[in-house]
């Protein structure tokens, strides 16, 4: 019985995962492939091991609803101790998400605080009021609580000039300092320092916010700054990242470290990770760090096989459609889906004053497949179906087939708030 760790770094390019983390020990899958475009739906699949479309959980339904038994669940069950650190919001304000964990702690909770603190992390999460009624809020609720006052203060003054460029890797380091790790133990850690807006090191710099909203407008959007700013973002997170893996290594017997999806910059007219399905998005890293684990391995593989490889290594059996990674996994076609923007870009897309009737052509679902000799092919919602790579037979009768097998949860379609619904009927939209 293995203790594993599980490591999502999230918004991490491909091809930008092979430059900045090269030193990273272990077994390297470079044909690996994400089911998905987004977090929510990419997690869905890493915790049950099934298409997000098969357990209800994307765009449409963020809750981790479904009534397949997580994999910390079954875990949990079987007597290990799992925890859970997220940078993520969505997998901290959506519900669902802490099923199974013992211990599940989001962004403003993750540095190492002492146990008499006033819990800074779910004050911000429960609390709605803004300005300087939040910060009196937060003090009062601290001097009436529980807790050690003096130090609960100081914490709190800590989390609020927290720079925004700390996607989570240096508390997640600390925390993991802090923690006393026994045998029988699953870790789960996301990491946003990649996540945009992106922050660069560099004294002086400012922010590069961009979003898929400014690809359809007039907006001028500097594709080398916003790169350059990802790329420092993304060698900081290697740097810290070095910490945690020795960390995890000392306690852990394995590390599966992985991104749940890319990101784009200019590619197709687009940018952010919002809206599509291309490789750019799907094609991810993919290191299990283990005894005498080294090499590449350049069979395609999915994300999906996270799920059974860690439930092979902590010797529990359960129900997915993944393969162990560490026991020649066959390749096989794999399905890649998109079910809508992520919630938010409705909002988004008016703060931006972008036309919605972009957002809106976006809405409808897509679904393409990597091969299992690693061509690849998508629909699009602006250029057909496109293909990279050769394929033996008709690559869209190939998609079909695999859809059908599916055995799909349905789900209520999201609907657009009422002010985007006025401005969709003045467009002529709605």
């Amino acid at each position: 019985m293995d203790n594993v760790a599980v490591v999502v770094l999230d918004t991490l390019r491909y091809d930008e995962f092979t430059s900045a983390f090269d030193w990273l020990p272990g077994r390297r899958f470079t044909s690996a492939f994400s089911p998905s475009h987004w977090a929510v739906p990419v997690h869905a699949a890493l915790f049950t091991g099934r298409y997000p479309s098969e357990v209800g959980v994307h765009s449409q339904s963020p809750d981790l609803d479904c009534p397949a038994p997580t994999l910390a669940e079954r875990l949990s069950a079987a007597g290990y101790r799992t925890r859970a650190f997220t940078a993520n919001p969505h997998l901290r304000r959506d519900d669902g998400w802490a099923r199974g964990f013992d211990e599940f702690v989001g962004y403003h909770s993750l540095d190492a605080y002492h146990p008499d603190s006033f819990d800074w992390g779910e004050w911000v999460d429960d609390n709605t009021t803004t300005g300087y009624r939040r910060y009196l809020d937060a003090v009062w609720q601290c001097l009436r609580a529980d807790c050690d006052t003096v130090r609960s203060l100081r914490e709190g003054y800590d989390l609020l000039t927290r720079s925004p460029a700390d996607g989570g890797a240096r508390a997640v380091r600390d925390r993991l300092r802090a923690t006393d790790f026994g045998d029988r133990e699953l870790c789960f850690v996301n990491l946003a320092d990649a996540h945009p807006p992106y922050y660069p090191p560099s004294p002086g710099d400012d922010p590069v916010d961009v979003a898929a909203a400014d690809a359809v407008t007039d907006a001028s959007i500097d594709l080398d700054r916003a790169r350059r700013a990802y790329r420092r973002s993304v060698a900081t997170l290697a740097e810290t990242y070095r910490d945690i893996v020795a960390e995890l290594r000392d306690a852990f017997d394995y590390v599966i470290t992985c991104s749940d999806h890319g990101e784009l910059f200019g590619e197709y007219g687009m940018v952010g990770h919002s809206f599509g399905l291309s490789p750019e998005l799907t094609r991810v890293p993919l290191v299990v760090s283990g005894p005498d684990l080294e090499g590449r391995e350049n069979r395609v593989v999915s994300l999906l096989d996270v799920h059974r490889t860690v439930a092979d290594l902590a010797g529990i059996e359960l129900d997915g459609r993944g393969q162990n990674l560490l026991d020649d996994p066959q390749p096989v076609d794999r399905l890649v889906e998109y079910h809508g923007p992520p919630p938010g870009q409705a909002d988004e897309f008016e703060r931006r004053d972008a036309p919605l009737d972009a957002l809106e052509r976006r809405r409808s679902p897509l679904w393409g497949f990597v091969a299992a000799d690693g061509s690849y092919a998508y629909e699009t919602h602006t250029d057909g179906f496109r293909t990279v790579g050769e394929f033996d037979g008709d690559p869209q009768v190939r998609l079909r087939n695999l859809r059908a097998d599916l055995d799909i949860r349905p789900v209520e379609d999201e609907s657009p708030s009422d002010s985007v619904r006025e401005r969709l009927q003045e467009q002529g939209y709605a």
